[in-house]
């Protein structure tokens, strides 16, 4: 027995000198782990952090993360977890196990059996009201683009929940049983056809397939299509974008498919177990993309704003062979395959849109609820007001934080407990307010269309087409002023909104011209 216990305080004690020289020399190479994993600073000790206790308890956090051969021993771990009971450490709020060996994310869930609205809205009255604002200002930004040559719609995405439902985990029972019920898709989709916006219903195009395709539309461990499916998805984009544009792009040219063992983007969601071996899985098909030799096709600019369900299409799709700009706006944030910028805050939004051909959101049905990531009220907000005007409401409302008492006081408490500059507080105070309310602080975007523009947007215009809606403008102002029954609706409409008689005119006058530029009436010529 002695000599057992030896042997075991000796392994034990091997075993930890082991970890600690890997820890110190890295001298193994070790596969890090997969996923997000947000990291724990070093900790310093002070007086202050060893009196209240926070030392111990930072210090235990940073050696969780740091102690030799970390990595296989989490694989190991798992690995025992999956074998014998068929569960995962990251089965806690990262994916959900479902049936068949079927791996899906909680949200995709939560999204099938309409409780996700939860994540982002008190109640479900609350969230549908956002959805439909959010509806309306995607169908006034098509509008207003139109006119320009800039051809707006919506994608809408398939979520793996959406195409096989017969996967999914049993309903579990939650603190929402007793809730309403709502999806964004459903809102979303039923108000984009109410209000004319352009839409593509991928969702839709799968689902009539499904049953008859000779291939899995979404793999059995990953979240986003498979790569196959993507390049459907890519060939029926492009095709769209030629109806909808009555232009010729390059077709899409899918090569002969063939099976072949699961590419890495096929087992995201399985990555993210983090086992030492590969679950079984079938062979999915793959394809190349080309295009094919047309002279008579153009090449179009458009610019993507969406999640992640791109990257499947971006991957293998040689883009530059269709359009000759394509950028992609990663959640209206980075800013992939553009030369000059890499965030959206680095560039002109006015200018940006009005360049492009094509501008479409490109959501799956999980990401709806996120209200496009507010692109359409900053796109908005850039083609109906100054930037002077922007920024003088802006101070306007931080100089209104710093002259009331409390509120400035509540936010110096803010800066001296986490560290940060009030100046920054105050600024992003009003900048959250002006994000959250925008139609409140500039007005002009409650209008059904709004008819106020920037001088961003005149400057894109050619001096043609400057000339020919200056004279429309005179000529319906002068039809006004010689109509004594208008002119009277006119004063009693400056009266009421505060204006001069003459701008109200103006105003009208300018409206009736946007109104026949928008629906056809009154072509114009524009930069491209």
């Amino acid at each position: 027995m002695r000599n057992v216990k030896t042997i075991l305080f000796t392994l034990t004690g091997l075993l930890l000198f082991a970890s600690m020289f890997q820890k110190i020399t890295h001298l193994c190479g070790v596969k890090k782990l997969n996923g997000v994993e947000i990291p724990s600073p070093e900790p310093v000790l002070t007086f202050h952090n060893y009196c209240d206790g926070s030392f111990q308890g930072s210090t235990e956090a940073y050696l969780k993360q740091h102690f030799g051969f970390r990595e296989p021993l989490i694989r190991l771990y798992n690995q025992y977890l999956w074998d014998f009971y068929k569960t995962s450490n990251a089965n806690r709020g990262v994916l959900t196990l479902g049936k068949d060996g079927w791996l899906y994310e909680p949200w995709s869930v939560d999204d099938y059996y309409q409780i996700q609205y939860h994540q982002h809205a008190a109640s479900a009255d609350q969230m549908t009201e956002q959805l439909l604002e959010e509806a309306k200002r995607v169908s006034q930004l098509q509008h207003i683009l139109e006119p320009y040559g800039t051809h707006l719609f919506v994608c809408l995405v398939p979520s793996k929940d959406m195409l096989y439902p017969e996967h999914l985990p049993e309903k579990r029972e939650t603190r929402f049983d007793d809730e309403p019920k709502m999806s964004a898709r459903f809102v979303l989709e039923d108000e984009y056809r109410r209000l004319g916006v352009n839409i593509l219903d991928l969702g839709d195009y799968f689902q009539q397939m499904k049953d008859t395709a000779s291939f899995t539309i979404f793999p059995m461990t990953g979240t986003h299509w498979s790569k196959y499916s993507a390049l459907l998805a890519a060939d029926t984009l492009i095709r769209y974008m030629e109806h909808l544009g009555n232009i010729n792009i390059p077709n899409l040219v899918i090569g002969p498919r063939t099976l072949q063992n699961a590419h890495e983007a096929d087992t995201d969601l399985e990555n993210l177990l983090n086992l030492i071996r590969p679950l079984p899985r079938p062979q999915y098909y793959y394809a190349s993309a080309t295009r094919d030799e047309d002279s008579t096709a153009v090449k179009p600019k458009m610019i993507v704003i969406g999640d992640s369900f791109w990257w499947n299409i971006v991957n293998q799709v040689p883009i530059y062979d269709f359009f000759s700009e394509a950028p992609y706006w990663y959640y209206n944030s980075t800013i992939y395959y553009d030369s000059i910028h890499q965030s959206v805050n680095d560039i002109n939004l006015t200018k940006e849109l009005l360049s492009a051909d094509f501008v479409f959101l490109f959501y799956s049905a999980v990401q709806l609820y996120k209200l496009n990531n507010g692109f359409t009220k900053k796109a908005l907000l850039a083609l109906c007001y100054d930037p002077e005007e922007i920024a003088s409401a802006q101070a306007k409302l931080e100089c209104n934080i710093r002259s009331d008492s409390a509120w400035i006081g509540r936010l110096k408490e803010i800066s001296e407990t986490q560290g940060k500059p009030l100046e920054e507080l105050v600024h992003n105070e009003a900048q959250w307010l002006i994000d959250s309310h925008t139609e409140y602080f500039f007005p002009a975007l409650n209008d059904s269309i709004p008819t106020k523009r920037s001088k961003w947007v005149e400057s894109c215009l050619t001096k043609d087409s400057l000339y020919i809606i200056e004279q429309e403008t005179e000529k319906i102002i002068a039809s006004i002023k010689a109509n004594e029954v208008q002119m009277e609706s006119m004063r009693e409409k400056a009266i009421q909104q505060g204006k001069t008689l003459e701008q109200t005119i103006h105003d009208d006058a300018r409206w009736i011209v946007n109104y026949k530029i928008e629906h056809g009436t009154l072509q114009i010529p524009h930069n491209k």
